[in-house]
């Protein structure tokens, strides 16, 4: 799938899955290697949620959405909270 295409509809699953909120952040950008893509999410529904739980959650939205080819090509995923960003 073309780069543009799979962030579009990576993008388009997230908010569609969980995270709709006017606030929610989900920025999917390409990755360094060519066809790669990161995805980082800031949102506050993540912000009571330990690392493990927040990984859980949106890889699996992905794996559900998307095929094995699409989120093969996801090389990085970071989520948080505004509140955890405010505290560093």
């Amino acid at each position: 799938m073309e780069t543009s295409r799979l962030k579009k509809k990576i993008r388009d699953v997230l908010k569609k899955a969980h995270f709709r909120g006017a606030n929610d952040l989900i920025d999917v950008s390409d990755g360094p290697v060519d066809g790669n893509v990161h995805v980082v999410i800031v949102s506050s529904k993540l912000e009571y949620m330990d690392p493990e739980e927040k990984h859980e959650l949106i890889w699996g939205i992905l794996q559900e959405r998307l095929t094995p080819e699409e989120w093969g090509q996801i090389s990085l995923i970071a989520g948080t909270s505004p509140e955890e960003i405010k505290a560093r």
